[in-house]
């Protein structure tokens, strides 16, 4: 018998199944650590869900809400959303006249 990717993640003991999508790397500017996002499609939906390997948290910054992992329409949607969020922050800090630091990214406890 033959088995396609859908049928041999059926059992009722798997949960969660995403199906990776694809991988995108950068830097925020003058900031030398690599950040890197990852897509996945839920097995059964055809949307989106962004995993991130940081998080931006600078402090006397409020950044904007996180997308948390929630299933977005489209590849381009869910990178958007996600590389938004951290360009929102960063420029927030710059605003305020904040140099940029390597501490200020935190590795995201989501991504694996």
């Amino acid at each position: 018998m033959s088995w396609s990717k859908e049928e041999a993640l059926t059992d009722p003991a798997v949960r969660e199944a995403l199906i990776f999508v694809s991988e995108f790397r950068f830097h925020l500017k003058d900031i030398p650590t690599e950040i890197t996002i990852r897509l996945y499609r839920p097995l059964h939906s055809g949307r989106m869900v962004a995993r991130r390997s940081h998080d931006l948290l600078i402090p006397n910054v409020t950044a904007p809400p996180a997308p948390d992992g929630e299933e977005i329409d489209g590849e381009g949607a869910a990178l958007h959303l996600s590389i938004n969020e951290l360009v929102q922050t960063y420029n927030a800090a710059r605003g305020q006249g904040l140099t940029p630091d390597g501490s200020w990214l935190k590795p995201s406890d989501q991504f694996c």
